[in-house]
């Protein structure tokens, strides 16, 4: 019997790692893109000159933030359309019952929330060094330290807005696959069985 409560993001989520890791072994729970992005971010803020966070160059700190904000404002909204998109399909009727009675359907909506999630701390972490910068007295580790928290989670956003697109495409298309594959009613076996593979939550 299927359960009516969504089921919540934690036990999701630890459900699809034991899940992927059983498929994939250890790998699959390594979290190698974020490692990547946030390795990459701090030696482009080990990199920055100090006078970058100095009360002459406010004009120049604020304006690198303000554009950080910026642009994680238009990943989100890029993802949010992708995301809307994504919803259409999976309340389609046929094909929304099938992902529920198959337990997939809690694995996109997993995977939604898993990408939203980093988006939305990207642009609340641009926000962050936005203020970070106006504030006198924070020692310079500190200030390295929040421009590599936005950096990293920046370009993080923009690998789950890319990952965004690609759920929509490959939804759309196995959304299109068992429409055209679903026998009529009451011939062959269980409608569109088999056709749809399971999504893995990327990190």
């Amino acid at each position: 019997m299927m359960n009516s409560e969504r089921p919540k993001f934690l036990r999701a989520f630890l459900d699809e790692i034991a899940k992927e890791s059983d498929e994939h072994g250890w790998w699959a729970v390594a979290p190698y893109a974020f490692v990547c992005a946030a390795t990459f971010a701090a030696i482009v803020s080990y990199c920055v000159p100090e006078p970058f966070w100095s009360n002459d160059k406010w004009d120049v700190s604020t304006a690198v933030y303000a554009g950080l904000l910026t642009f994680n404002g238009l990943v989100l909204a890029l993802g949010w359309n992708a995301f809307g998109r994504t919803y259409d399909v999976l309340l389609r009727g046929g094909f929304g019952k099938y992902l529920m009675k198959n337990q997939l359907l809690g694995s996109y909506i997993l995977h939604i929330t898993f990408m939203h999630s980093f988006q939305v701390v990207a642009a609340l972490a641009a926000a962050a060094g936005l203020v970070s910068v106006l504030i006198d007295g924070i020692p310079l580790f500190i200030d390295r330290v929040v421009l590599a928290v936005s950096i990293a989670f920046t370009v993080y956003a923009i690998k789950q807005a890319v990952g965004a697109v690609s759920l929509m495409n490959d939804l759309v298309w196995q959304s299109a696959f068992f429409e055209a594959n679903r026998p009529a009613a009451g011939q062959g076996p269980a409608a569109g069985q088999g056709n749809v593979v399971p999504i893995g939550t990327e990190r």
